[in-house]
């Protein structure tokens, strides 16, 4: 990490935020703006772009002071992004010297000495790659990453600020499935199965097997993104269940591959001028159908898809809190003059279901090109279920709740209303 040597003093603030968002991650963003109010001294102005580093580039910022004490209140609970985010990178240097050009050209009209992240790992590149060109111009900008994913990939850190609340309410809701299925295996459906988000890593998809603290016989069946699926071992285990049970239940990853390393199931691809994106998602069908199949009976699937990063009415305490501290712990980074740096989480001790935890910084480009996978200790030898230790690590994560007001029956998460500010520049298209 690098610690910046010339003073921003009094200089400006910017938020953006990429990628999916998660249950909690307006609580790391009201966490940012709260920990910059505290420092009149050394901050000046604040500002956010909707729809991260593609808002900077087309300079639709909001300028953070009209947000009151009731508004910051509201977004600790909101979900989605109070602030949008964006599926957009920036092109390669030498491929589009105009987008960096565009992006010094903001932060030097709205005078940004400080520039906060909140991303996953493909996000941090992004907050490397702006930070960098406009220090080689001669601005200087600290930038801090404030870390967030629903997956878990991010590395070097304990868990990732977004996975506990998705994890639990995946939980929450395959258990529920779960005794419907019991209710109902003797004379219907036989077998069921959630499909869980995770691109190439299994972590959500572990999630399934904290069921087992209330129904401990539970014919389970986790089949997460690093193991690949071998059909066979598979189907015979499926018979093996049901035969000793009488029904089946299933969480399997979206990013579930073959035994030729091919996705099984892919909902499409966006063809971009710089790479190709592959749409996960479809896997739950793909595997519901062969058991169908194979058993000549009733199967159903659940495929939570955005509910499981958007579920405000079943965050984990133990995650908001997490969340919050990470945005509180990036200004504080700002603060002892960092630059190109993530706080990350680092357990500090764990006693059952409890956590203790605190931040930890390290370098933007090292945790970029990093992605935590499932550890072969965290399953079984067959790949198919969760080991002690699996569990001993996913509890804690998921304690704790942190619910939104109800309104007549409903949550109170109807969207903020921000005002952007008056564009300064001309305009730019940042997709063309």
């Amino acid at each position: 990490m690098s610690i910046t040597t010339q003073s921003n003093k009094n200089r400006n603030v910017l938020y953006a935020q990429a990628g999916g968002v998660t249950a909690v991650i307006n609580a790391s963003a009201a966490a940012v703006i709260e920990a910059v109010r505290q420092h009149p001294d050394i901050f000046g102005k604040s500002y956010a772009a909707i729809n991260g580093i593609k808002g900077v580039l087309e300079e639709e910022l909001v300028d953070l002071s009209q947000l009151q004490w009731v508004d910051l209140e509201k977004m600790k609970h909101q979900p989605g992004a109070v602030f949008k985010a964006c599926r957009f990178d920036l092109d390669p240097l030498d491929h589009n010297p105009a987008q960096y050009e565009r992006v010094l050209e903001v932060f030097r009209t709205y005078e940004i000495g400080y520039f906060f992240y909140n991303g996953g790992n493909g996000s941090m590149v992004t907050a490397q790659k702006v930070s960098d060109y406009c220090r080689s111009k001669g601005h200087e900008v600290q930038c801090i990453g404030v870390a967030k994913t629903i997956d878990n990939d991010l590395d070097l850190s304990h868990c990732s600020p977004g996975f506990g609340s998705a994890a639990k309410y995946l939980a929450t809701s395959f258990a529920e499935a779960c005794l419907d299925i019991y209710s109902m295996h003797e004379t219907s459906t036989k077998f069921f199965v959630m499909e869980a988000m995770g691109r190439d890593v299994g972590w959500l998809s572990l999630s399934a097997a904290l069921v087992t603290d209330i129904i401990p016989d539970l014919p389970l069946i986790v089949l997460p993104a690093e193991r690949r699926f071998d059909k066979k071992r598979f189907l015979e285990k499926i018979d093996q269940l049901i035969a000793q049970k009488g029904y089946c239940v299933c969480m399997v990853s979206e990013g579930l591959k073959n035994e030729t390393g091919e996705y099984l199931s892919i909902a499409g691809i966006e063809h971009t001028h710089e790479r190709d994106y592959t749409q996960l998602g479809g896997v739950g069908k793909t595997i519901a159908q062969l058991v169908a199949s194979h058993l000549g009976c009733k199967t159903h699937c659940a495929i939570p898809d955005y509910l499981q990063r958007s579920a405000s009415h079943c965050v984990s305490e133990v995650d908001w809190q997490m969340a919050y501290g990470a945005g509180k712990a990036a200004v504080e980074a700002a603060l002892r003059g960092e630059h190109g740096t993530l706080p990350v989480i680092q357990c500090s001790e764990k006693t059952g279901h409890s956590i203790q935890w605190c931040y930890q910084s390290v370098e933007l480009e090292k945790v970029a090109n990093l992605e935590l996978k499932v550890p072969d200790e965290f399953l079984t030898k067959d790949g198919m279920s969760v080991t002690s230790d699996g569990l001993d690590y996913l509890r804690p994560l998921i304690q704790g709740e942190r619910s939104p007001k109800f309104i007549n029956g409903l949550p109170n998460i109807s969207p903020l209303n921000l005002e952007t500010v008056e564009p300064k520049l001309t305009p730019f298209q940042a997709i063309k």
